[in-house]
């Protein structure tokens, strides 16, 4: 039998109830699974790579490249692969990666920045392409908390003198009601969506750590298609697909590659929990290269 672990962050202190629940799916269906914490992996380079680590597979709910692919030099057969991980969670890398294959917001990405001083012309240019307001995102982040609409050029110069020095983009703002769809994908096919509804006041992040309220929409083929494509491109196994709609169909806005599923199992009634340890289980009885 293989051994297998459920990593997760050390550092996150907002609760383990989704990768606990992939345990419990797991252990229901035979495997012998363990929650891991990051700072528990004790592998580190020396003379090769040193250390080990006794586990044949994980579902890698962390966001970490370093780790992953240390696991996966080690050995390790990882549930998000960490070529996935890293496309995804840089959601510049994201959009990049994903431009030939499916429609996104008009995406700028900000130079990278040394020393001196700023090029006013950059905003120059963001103001021409993307208009106002226009979203600023930070590369790395979730939960809708790094996401901020500028509505003119004081408040764009301000929010990018904050972000100079860090990765981050500009985009196009697509009025949509404060709205957005989010469609799990399990082995490349979507397999839960909902739609979500921003509830605060000027509110236009619609995530439900925000505040936000799901409802259960059905799978059309044009939202099926973009998930799946999405979660092919990144080489991701298990994803979370961000849309959103305007009048000429939905747009790809983000790609989660540990999405928390807890909002859409309640508002669907699909396990996905139960969904992805069965994938894992098949994959690995397949001979899925553990």
């Amino acid at each position: 039998m293989h051994k297998g672990a459920v990593i997760v962050n050390a550092f996150w202190r907002g609760g383990d109830e989704c990768a606990e629940r992939i345990r419990e799916e797991l252990c229901s269906r035979g495997a012998d699974v363990d929650l891991v914490r990051s700072t528990d992996v004790k592998l580190f380079i020396g003379k090769g790579l040193q250390g080990t680590f006794p586990y044949d597979f994980a579902i890698y709910y962390d966001k970490d490249d370093y780790l992953a692919r240390l696991l996966e030099q080690c050995g390790v057969r990882l549930f998000n692969r960490a070529e996935g991980v890293r496309l995804a969670d840089d959601k510049m890398l994201t959009h990049i990666a994903l431009a030939p294959y499916v429609r996104q917001p008009d995406t700028i990405p900000s130079p990278l920045f040394f020393a001196g001083e700023d090029d006013p012309a950059f905003l120059d240019r963001v103001e021409r392409a993307l208009g106002y307001p226009v979203v600023v995102k930070q590369c790395f982040g979730a939960f809708g908390r790094q996401v901020r609409l500028v509505r003119d050029r004081e408040e764009l110069s301000a929010i990018r003198a904050a972000l100079l020095r860090e990765p981050h983009l500009y985009q196009r703002y697509i009025e949509c009601g404060a709205t957005d769809y989010r469609v799990i994908t399990v082995g490349g096919k979507a397999v839960a969506a909902m739609k979500r509804r921003a509830t605060a006041v000027g509110e236009f992040r619609a995530n439900a750590e925000l505040g936000g309220m799901g409802e259960r929409i059905d799978l059309d083929p044009e939202t099926r298609a973009l998930a799946e494509t999405a979660s092919r491109v990144l080489g991701l196994e298990y994803a979370g697909v961000d849309l959103i709609k305007d009048e000429e169909g939905y747009l790809v806005t983000e790609v989660n590659s540990n999405a928390h599923f807890k909002l859409i199992e309640k508002v669907t009634g699909i396990n996905v929990a139960a969904l992805y340890a069965e994938y894992v289980l098949s994959a690995i009885a397949e001979g899925g290269e553990v």
